[in-house]
């Protein structure tokens, strides 16, 4: 049962007709009175968990071991985590210095998480109540393979290459790569570094330095890799939706909003996006109502779309992805045309809007990459913090 209608249950005994009759003015303002004292405890609560992080926080920055470089962050609920401490050895970390117990983690915009990159860690604490850290910097489960992958190859810089693990052997045979000649210095971790790209509908651009994983230093040439674990990847987060928004206690469609936020209004068009339906698929998810909606196909601008996803990618780089057996597939990205490739010929696309069993709209794009293979992008628009708004718009390579 969603939150709205837990709580429609839960006051229904204090209207006339056993629930609020909004045509009724006296049910109208014992409503409004009702989800102010609600929405009044959930800040209350709020202000209290920001507050226990808070002082938490500041503990464990004036506790913990220097050498581990945890750093004071603008957001009072963030602790700096810029050496990437390993998870596991954050958690134990968090039961030393603040008798932490059942942490739970909740990844980037899951759960009570605002966060679109880090991961946020959650517990009562002994001395500070219930916390909930965002630990910028580090802990998610592809940075953890960034690191290892990084870690692995500085061990073994100097090796004979028939001696190196399955992957480093599949890396450096695409490079030209003699292992022998590389030392620990030669191999950079540039995980904690800015790798922001733009993304432009005008298609790709050189971003091998600015996304680098990690970088190698060979023959006079520097090798820019990205590295990505077997996990889906995200390509685009966007704002805010501005134009479907709540209004006397129902979502509309606001057309005087279309063009607020640019990209926002542009993605809606390209993937043909009939936005009052939107708007009345999460009103049947909030009241219950309505029919099941199923996937169909949809128009989209295939053209944009693939320039949009090529600039995603840019290039400049080697894309190094984890695989099974412990190896990895290795795909050189180095001009425009081999960013256009990796994306392929877009197939078919389909779309699922909002109604009674979900709040989400959905767009599967299949893809037929030359590079890939058959892939599949995910196009979602939905309230990322557990709630019905407002909504953002999300793109992901699933497959």
């Amino acid at each position: 049962m969603d939150p709205i209608t837990k709580f429609l249950y839960k006051v229904s005994h204090k209207f006339p007709k056993g629930y609020p009759d909004i045509t009724v003015k006296e049910d109208r303002e014992l409503l409004d009175q009702l989800l102010i004292e609600v929405l009044t405890l959930n800040e209350v609560s709020d202000r209290e968990i920001s507050r226990n992080t808070a002082q938490a926080i500041e503990h464990i920055l004036s506790n913990a071991d220097s050498s581990l470089g945890f750093k004071k962050q603008n957001d009072k609920k963030r602790l700096g985590n810029p050496k990437k401490i390993h998870p596991e050895k954050v958690q134990q970390i968090f039961k030393d210095l603040l008798g932490a117990d059942k942490i739970t983690i909740h990844g980037p915009r899951s759960g009570p998480n605002p966060s679109g990159k880090f991961d946020m860690y959650e517990f009562e604490s002994k001395d500070f109540g219930l916390v909930r850290i965002i630990l910028s910097g580090g802990g998610n489960a592809g940075e953890k393979y960034e690191q290892e992958f990084v870690a692995k190859s500085k061990a073994a810089a100097g090796d004979n290459n028939s001696n190196l693990p399955a992957d480093l052997q599949t890396l450096y045979k695409e490079l030209g790569i003699d292992n022998t000649k590389l030392t620990p210095d030669d191999i950079d971790f540039a995980g904690a570094s800015d790798t922001k790209r733009s993304l432009s509908f005008a298609g790709p651009q050189d971003i091998g330095k600015t996304i680098s994983d990690m970088t190698i230093n060979y023959g006079g040439k520097e090798y820019y890799i990205s590295l990505k674990n077997k996990a889906g990847s995200g390509v685009y987060s966007g704002k805010s939706v501005p134009f479907i928004r709540m209004e006397d206690n129902k979502v509309i469609y606001d057309s005087s909003k279309d063009t607020a936020t640019p990209n926002i209004d542009t993605l809606f068009n390209m993937f043909s996006i009939d936005r009052q339906r939107l708007a009345d698929g999460i009103n049947d998810y909030i009241n219950q109502t309505g029919e099941i909606d199923g996937y169909s196909s949809v128009n989209i601008d295939t053209d944009k779309f693939k320039k949009f996803l090529a600039s995603s990618l840019g290039y400049g780089y080697y894309y190094v992805r984890e695989k099974g057996k412990g190896d990895v597939k290795v795909v050189p990205i180095l001009t425009a045309e081999d960013a256009e490739k990796a994306i392929g010929t877009i197939k078919n696309a389909e779309i699922k809007y909002p109604g009674p069993n979900t709040k989400q709209l959905g767009i599967k794009v299949n893809t037929d990459s030359p590079t890939f293979g058959p892939s599949q992008y995910f196009v979602a628009v939905r309230n990322t913090a557990g709630k019905v708004l407002p909504l953002s718009l999300r793109i992901s390579k699933i497959k």
